[in-house]
């Protein structure tokens, strides 16, 4: 299949998936954009599975899962103009910084801990773990 219908397929799907948390997930008071929040450290964790070293997955499967599915599902742009809004009001400023923080740091340990377990994936009919 080509390459491209294969990140156009695999990004709507995340970006259906995003907007079901969108409409699904409740914010919490202050401004903290909590569905963002979730889409994205949702799918950190799932690129770090993905993308695990002894994760022999196809370059199809791949581009379709990592690249379209958690790039659709992952959305930088909302990620900025959330953190903007809250800092449009002085109020929600500590807000604002702390959710890029953790974002930040939850996001980069996510990875972490996906690639990890990535790397333990039990053998299935579409994925095939590489033993080191």
């Amino acid at each position: 299949m080509n390459h491209a219908l294969l990140v156009i397929l695999g990004g709507g799907c995340g970006a259906v998936l995003r907007e079901h948390l969108m409409l699904g997930v409740v914010g919490l008071p202050g401004g903290f954009p909590m569905p963002i929040f979730i889409a994205n450290l949702m799918a950190c964790f799932f690129i770090g599975v993905i993308s695990a070293p002894t994760m022999e997955i196809g370059p199809g499967t791949k581009l379709f899962l990592a690249t379209g599915m958690m790039g659709g599902l992952s959305t930088f742009s909302s990620f900025i103009w959330g953190t903007h809004q809250m800092l449009v009001t002085p109020a929600e400023w500590s807000t604002a910084v702390l959710y890029l923080v953790v974002s930040m740091i939850l996001g980069f340990m996510l990875v972490i801990l996906g690639l990890r377990l990535g790397e333990g994936v039990m053998p299935s009919r579409f994925v095939r773990v590489r033993r080191s």
